[in-house]
């Protein structure tokens, strides 16, 4: 003997039977028949917000339960996004300012360099003369083209 199983396939909504044997025969045929086959159906609904603020619905719902927490809510949004913009900011200047004292040191000391250079020469030591002037003529133009290829790497990671 055996009873019918119902099982539902959720991708074209086909009811499949399957037959399971039953080892005991205590059921009889008239409780076979008045056994139902239901299928049920379950919807799953998934949505996803993302931003500063939570999604329209759940303001409303925020609001119901407590009047003025969604005000509440988009003044602290508002705050915290003045204050993270104040912060890159000052970021970018100090970034800006560091970059301006890394420039005007480099120049400071490869005029130093130069300048040290030509004394030495002009007093007789032309080997040690040419070897800092050269140096410090070397040590600009590296640092420059290091620093132009360091600007434009970075310039492509960000547009990519």
């Amino acid at each position: 003997m055996s009873i019918e199983n119902a099982s539902a396939k959720t991708k074209n909504n086909a009811v499949e039977i399957k037959s399971i044997p039953i080892k005991s025969a205590r059921i009889s045929n008239s409780s076979i028949k008045e056994m139902k086959i239901q299928r049920a159906s379950m919807t799953i609904e998934r949505s996803m917000h993302s931003g500063p603020l939570p999604a329209p619905e759940t303001l409303a719902m925020y609001e119901k339960i407590c009047p003025g927490l969604a005000d509440r809510i988009v003044s602290m949004a508002e705050n915290q996004s003045s204050h993270r913009q104040e912060i890159e900011k000052i970021a970018v200047k100090s970034g800006a300012r560091d970059s301006l004292c890394g420039i005007i040191c480099g120049f400071l000391i490869g005029i130093a360099t130069i300048i040290v250079g030509y004394l030495l020469g002009v007093k007789g030591h032309t080997v040690s003369s040419s070897i800092i002037g050269t140096g410090g003529i070397v040590g600009l133009v590296s640092v420059f083209v290091y620093g132009t290829r360091s600007r434009r790497k970075e310039r492509e990671n960000k547009s990519k």
